[in-house]
């Protein structure tokens, strides 16, 4: 009971240092920009709101509908320390919501013939079928089965430019953690290490997956995207902010989807949860790392994609209209409703989450409605969905970085719920775009 009184006690401290310190902070002028379309009012004034009450310092929002934007707006600071106000250019990290782009990247291997769901992964990979994996199948990676969320050989982040050889014979010298196939878990950071590998030996060029990204998808559909933050770009890069570890610790203890993976970093330094992050060494540290653009110019999709929030609400907004725009095809409606289809769901067998649902590399949640949206979330906050039930793409980014990493960051929460609630009035008043 004393130990329970104490912590009460510890809560209402934090709590009330937390609040008690957003009235003193010096305010500084309210930066906000952006289009919306009339019937999407609402949204903009709940954007507004989050940035006058500083629940948001930072970030920007974009939604597409039927595949033209209805939402594009940003506020708040890019650069804290300098004072940089948020701007239509400004990019910044999505973090794992890397990995719908991933998803997106691979899917369109897939539509030019380069690659197979169903084919093994050796068939274009050889060397990778070392330590019983010459059965993994290209969905099987994807989608999270293949039993390979950690490296017995960690890695540097820059090993990835620097040492692609070392790389590559890290990955293919690892074996499983449980039988491909049989249970599915969260590959982290591997996620990106296989995926991109893969993708790199299946193109006939040998492109790499940054390339691959841009000549195939970025730059045909103008879209304000980059697998990383590439070197003559990083002007453009907000600055991440990470929050104090007390603040971090506030928020778990406000948020209990989040106890079990606290318990475990506290409870359980050496379970698969907590050695997930050391495949990267880098991701160990403090996300503020990645203010560096020597690390952030390195391609790696579970985490460095770069991007405004209307670049890849584009992207999402073309995937939930079918795949198409303008007389130009992303993805053919095969691959499009491959994305959408759930392969693995249930219980995570690494992050210990009930209700997970994968597809080929895209993360499945539900919107406000109940219907089941595809794309990815990401840590911080970040969060980039397709809708194909209501044609809706959508994208939110900050860089003030919180511990939330499901979709469920309060911020992000505004912003879906009350888009829902506009698209509601929009389709009422029968589309009529300005």
């Amino acid at each position: 009971m004393g130990l329970l009184r104490y912590g009460l006690i510890l809560c209402f401290v934090l709590v009330t240092y937390y609040y008690s310190r957003r009235i003193f902070e010096e305010k500084r002028p309210l930066v906000l920009d952006g289009y919306y379309h009339p019937d999407f009012k609402q949204l903009a004034d709940v954007f507004r709101q989050n940035l006058q009450t500083g629940k948001e310092q930072g970030g920007s929002f974009a939604a597409y509908h039927n595949g033209k934007c209805v939402f594009n707006m940003w506020g708040g600071y890019a650069d804290d320390e300098a004072v940089r106000p948020w701007d239509k250019n400004t990019l910044t990290m999505a973090f794992s919501a890397s990995k719908g782009i991933a998803a997106i990247t691979a899917a369109k291997m897939v539509d030019l013939g380069y690659l197979d769901y169903k084919r093994p992964v050796v068939d274009y990979w050889p060397e990778f079928g070392q330590k019983d994996k010459e059965n993994i199948t290209v969905e099987m990676l994807l989608s999270h089965q293949a039993g390979l969320p950690l490296l017995d050989e960690n890695l540097h982040l820059r090993d990835i430019i620097d040492n692609p050889d070392k790389v590559e014979r890290v990955l293919a010298a690892q074996g499983t953690v449980w039988p491909a196939g049989s249970e599915f878990g969260y590959h982290g950071v591997t996620y990106g290490l296989y995926v991109d590998t893969l993708v790199r030996k299946a193109d006939p060029q040998g492109r790499d997956v940054a390339r691959v990204f841009r000549e195939e998808i970025a730059e045909p559909f103008e879209l304000d995207a980059f697998i990383n933050t590439p070197k003559e770009e990083f002007y453009r890069a907000a600055r991440l902010n990470t929050q104090p570890l007390w603040e971090m610790l506030l928020e778990t203890l406000l948020s209990p989807r989040y106890f079990p993976i606290l318990g475990h970093y506290i409870l359980f330094p050496d379970s698969l949860l907590v050695n997930v992050a050391k495949a990267v060494v880098e991701f160990t540290m403090d996300m503020s790392v990645f203010n560096n653009p020597d690390l952030r110019e390195v391609p790696l999709t579970s985490a460095t994609v770069t991007s405004t929030a209307n670049g890849l609400g584009k992207l999402y907004g073309i995937l939930a209209n079918g795949g198409a725009t303008k007389g130009k095809i992303l993805l053919h409606a095969e691959q499009v409703q491959k994305l959408a289809t759930p392969l693995v769901q249930g219980t995570d067998s690494v992050i210990k989450q009930e209700g997970s649902i994968f597809g080929p590399g895209t993360g499945m949640v539900k919107n406000p409605k109940g219907q089941l949206m595809y794309g990815h979330t990401g840590h911080g906050g970040q969060v980039g969905m397709a809708d194909p039930t209501n044609k809706l793409g959508f994208m939110y980014l900050t860089n003030h970085i919180s511990i939330y990493g499901l979709g469920d960051d309060p911020r992000y929460l505004d912003l879906e719920n009350t888009l829902y609630k506009c698209l509601d009035n929009f389709v009422k008043n029968n589309n009529k775009y300005t």
